[in-house]
């Protein structure tokens, strides 16, 4: 199966290629790669149990994290937008994903006291693990949040409105390698700026419990890789194929 999956994908990337090229100045949304999955989040104002959180469908749906060659085959990333060094298929070229994302649930939730946000900290992650708020409006936002290198802090004021970060792995990561990714909610002493705000500083507010979520995601190779895999399975194929008897 994981074959034909391969063969699948080097096809798609291949007819692409012949079909021609487009120079694109947005990355492919979360519905375009298959639908947006959420962590919902639950805020009351009571101590114990402050904070809960589930995951949509139970956590059984798991993302893929591909490079843009196999959600855009034989396209490329405007050079002038942020993320082309990351994302486009001549520099880094990251596999990413941005369908898992954070939503408030606004139906069980408590309204915020005064003066504070939710805040949302990345506890721990896969080694390689990135994540980025993306925005395609003017020129682009491509900032660096929680443990990626660059990101002011390992946590971001967030308003409760829904917001899909860009999590991406280094190009090349093992086609099947789990992912993932482990998140705190708290409130933070200090008002959000913006629905999503990764510069102000702030702490937690004492008296109030703490909840935690894992999310996870499976890692698939750019079309090279997979290339070399399928030439593989092919010559092994060829190999145990038995002789015709003459």
């Amino acid at each position: 199966m994981k074959l034909l999956r391969y063969c699948v994908l080097l096809a798609s990337f291949w007819v692409a290629g012949f079909a021609g090229a487009a120079v694109l100045d947005t990355l492919p949304t979360a519905m375009q790669q298959g639908g947006m999955i959420h962590i919902d989040v639950v805020f009351k104002d009571q101590n114990p149990g402050t904070f809960s959180s589930s995951l949509e469908f139970g956590g059984s749906v798991v993302p893929d994290l591909k490079p843009f060659s196999i959600w855009r085959p034989g396209d490329s990333v405007n050079p002038l937008k942020p993320w082309f060094d990351e994302i486009d298929p001549t520099q880094s070229a990251m596999q990413f994903s941005s369908r898992w994302g954070f939503r408030i649930d606004t139906d069980n939730s408590d309204p915020r006291p005064s003066g504070t946000s939710l805040g949302l900290r990345m506890l721990s992650s896969t080694s390689g693990l990135g994540a980025y708020f993306y925005s395609a409006s003017g020129n682009g936002t491509f900032q660096p949040v929680f443990l990626t290198t660059g990101a002011p802090h390992d946590y971001v004021l967030w308003s409760g409105a829904m917001w899909h970060p860009y999590f991406t792995m280094p190009a090349g990561t093992p086609y099947g390698t789990p992912v993932s990714a482990t998140f705190e909610f708290f409130l933070a002493d200090t008002a959000n700026v913006g629905d999503v705000d990764w510069t102000t500083t702030a702490s937690a507010e004492s008296g109030y419990s703490l909840g935690t979520q894992t999310i996870t995601w499976t890692a698939i190779p750019e079309p090279s890789a997979l290339a070399m895999l399928v030439a593989a399975g092919a010559a092994g194929m060829i190999f145990l194929r038995p002789r015709r008897r003459v």
